[in-house]
């Protein structure tokens, strides 16, 4: 795995000590047929996931642990990984298990057909979310639907953590991200022109190992980033 990397896939961490190592394996065996590099970016775990990622790294070539001291956030973290990248497709997706790899592949062939932006979807025909409870259902509902009806978003997952997009879409606004909590995809969608977005369904899993991060606070910080796009798109020059 020694040539240059044509896809680069970040994945943001906190507290993934038990799963960063079967993550890394997953995912290393669906990008077999590509060359490629993934970057763990951890913020600094207490659970030690970066030293984990770290001792992996040294014997899986294409494997970077990126460990940020002074620094907390997914968004931010997506960024730090982004700007550190070397491959000329870009890609996201967490740690936890709950994001099916085996549509890897389809993600980056959707770029290399000629999309600006590939999205792992749950809710395109074909995906699922079985284990949800209903107040997560209608959480992600409500998210979905102010995505369209505040900035005009109409994907079928603007809250995707799953996502492969073309270096220069990313280039294209990376001056511009001001992330805010937990997801970015929104964010780019609004600050960008992509002419093409392909989805691709999948069926996410359940968590079985850690601690999901959803909590209030990610509910608010996706409000105020609504809000935040909402007013620059209302005006421009501010």
């Amino acid at each position: 795995m020694n040539e240059k990397p044509i896809f680069s896939l970040v994945v943001p961490t906190y507290n993934e000590a038990e799963n960063v190592v079967a993550f890394l394996d997953s995912a290393h065996a669906a990008l077999a047929p590509f060359a490629h590099e993934i970057l763990i970016v951890d913020d600094n775990s207490p659970d030690l996931t970066w030293q984990i990622a770290e001792t992996y790294a040294q014997t899986h070539p294409g494997t970077r642990i990126l460990r940020r001291l002074h620094e907390k956030g997914l968004g931010s973290a997506v960024l730090y990984g982004f700007a550190a990248a070397e491959g000329s497709i870009l890609g996201v997706m967490d740690a936890d298990l709950q994001h099916d790899e085996k549509i890897l592949p389809r993600l980056i062939a959707g770029i290399q057909s000629g999309a600006d932006i590939a999205i792992g979807s749950r809710h395109a025909k074909g995906g699922g979310i079985p284990n949800w409870p209903w107040y997560r259902r209608l959480a992600s509902f409500m998210a979905k639907t102010l995505a369209r009806l505040v900035v005009g978003v109409y994907t079928s997952d603007p809250m995707s953590g799953y996502f492969v997009l073309r270096r220069s879409l990313y280039e294209q606004c990376a001056h511009s991200l001001k992330p805010q909590g937990y997801k970015i995809l929104l964010e780019i969608l609004c600050r960008t022109t992509p002419k093409r977005i392909v989805e691709s369904p999948y069926v996410f899993r359940e968590r079985q190992k850690g601690e999901s991060k959803l909590s209030g606070m990610v509910i608010r910080d996706y409000l105020s980033m609504l809000i935040t796009l909402l007013r620059e798109r209302q005006h421009p020059s501010a």
